[in-house]
C-alpha cells in the first residue's frame, strides 16, 4: 500500500498542534511528528507500522516519528452494521522539542524509552489516564510557547506511568528501513492536493504534475484509494476547515474561502456530508 508522506502545518511560532478529527479520512500516511491519539468516539481498526489492532472509545495510542499509520472506523468497514462513526483528537509534536542527546539525560530516561517504544506504536488502556490526557489536550489550546512544551512533557510523563500497554507492531519502524513508493502516482496526487487545496484545482493540472493522462490517473487513483481525486480534495479542505473552527474566531464564510471553497452553501453541504455535522454544530461541539 502506498504511504503518503504528510507535511503537518503548525500554527505560527509553535512545534506542536492539537487536532480534532470529527472523522478519520486520511489514507495510510506518515509524518515527522510524534502523535498522541485519543479515540473519542466509535471503534475500528488501527494500522501502525506492520501491525493492526482494534480500537474503541477511551483508548490512547502513541505513534512514533515517521511511522506509517491508518485509522479505519467500523462504520466504514461494515456499513450495514449501523455503528457510530469514529472520531478522535491528536497531539502532534516535532522531535526537535527535545534536547540534543536526550538519551543521555537522566531526567528524560523514562520519556526516551517511551519514545523508542513508539516506533512500534503503543496502545494505553487506562480510563483515568484517558480523562486526564484529554483535559491536558484542552489546556494546550490556552497555552503558548514554553508552557505548551511543559504540558507535552506532563502528558508523556503520565504515559510512562501506565503499566497496561501493548505494542502495536512486531517491528520498530524508523522511517528509513522500508522502500517507500515516493514517486508512486497516489502520493504525488496527495502532495499536489495538500499544496494547492486553497486554490482552484483542475484535473489537468494534477495530471500534468503526476505526468499521466487525466482519465488514466483518475482510474488508477480510484483503484488504489477507493475514492475519487476530488473526494480526497474535499476531505483535505474539510480537515483544514475543522482546524480553523477549532483554533480561530473566523466566521463560517471566512473559513469556507480559507479552505478553498468559493461557495458557502456548497462548503456547508460538503462539511455536513463528511462530518455529519454543520460547521456551527461542530464549533458548538468543541466549545468554541
Amino acid at each position: 500500500m502506498a504511504i503518503l508522506e504528510r507535511k503537518i502545518i503548525h500554527e505560527i511560532d509553535t512545534s506542536c498542534s492539537h487536532i480534532i478529527y470529527p472523522q478519520f479520512v486520511l489514507p495510510r500516511h506518515k509524518h515527522a511528528e510524534y502523535e498522541i491519539m485519543l479515540f473519542t468516539q466509535g471503534s475500528g481498526k488501527q494500522f501502525v507500522g506492520e501491525g493492526v489492532a482494534d480500537f474503541q472509545e477511551g483508548d490512547i495510542a502513541l505513534i512514533g516519528s515517521n511511522v506509517p499509520h491508518l485509522h479505519l472506523c467500523n462504520s466504514k468497514l461494515n456499513p450495514v452494521a449501523n455503528t457510530v462513526c469514529s472520531a478522535g483528537e491528536a497531539l502532534q509534536f516535532l522531535p526537535d522539542i527535545f534536547p540534543v542527546h536526550v538519551e543521555n539525560l537522566p531526567d528524560y530516561q523514562e520519556i526516551y524509552r517511551l519514545l523508542r517504544k513508539s516506533q512500534y506504536g503503543v496502545r494505553f488502556y487506562d480510563k483515568g489516564l484517558y480523562d486526564e490526557v484529554k483535559e491536558l489536550f484542552q489546556e494546550m489550546d490556552l497555552l503558548k510557547h514554553t508552557n505548551r512544551l511543559i504540558t507535552i512533557l506532563r502528558i508523556l510523563g503520565r504515559l510512562t506511568e501506565c503499566r497496561n500497554i501493548k505494542l502495536l507492531s512486531d517491528v520498530a519502524y524508523n522511517g528509513s528501513n522500508r522502500l517507500l513508493e515516493v514517486n508512486e502516482p497516489v502520493n504525488k496526487v496527495y502532495t499536489y492536493l495538500f499544496n494547492h487545496f486553497k486554490e482552484k484545482v483542475l484535473l489537468q493540472e494534477v495530471a500534468d504534475y503526476v505526468k499521466q493522462n487525466p482519465s488514466a490517473l483518475c482510474r488508477y487513483f480510484k483503484q488504489r484509494t477507493d475514492k475519487s481525486i476530488f473526494q480526497c480534495l474535499a476531505e483535505i479542505r474539510i480537515e483544514h476547515a475543522c482546524k480553523l473552527l477549532s483554533y480561530s474566531n473566523l466566521s463560517v464564510s471566512q473559513i469556507a474561502f480559507e479552505s478553498g471553497f468559493n461557495s458557502v452553501p456548497y462548503f456547508i453541504k460538503q462539511f455536513q456530508s463528511i462530518t455529519e455535522k454543520t460547521p456551527g454544530e461542530y464549533r458548538e461541539l468543541i466549545g468554541r
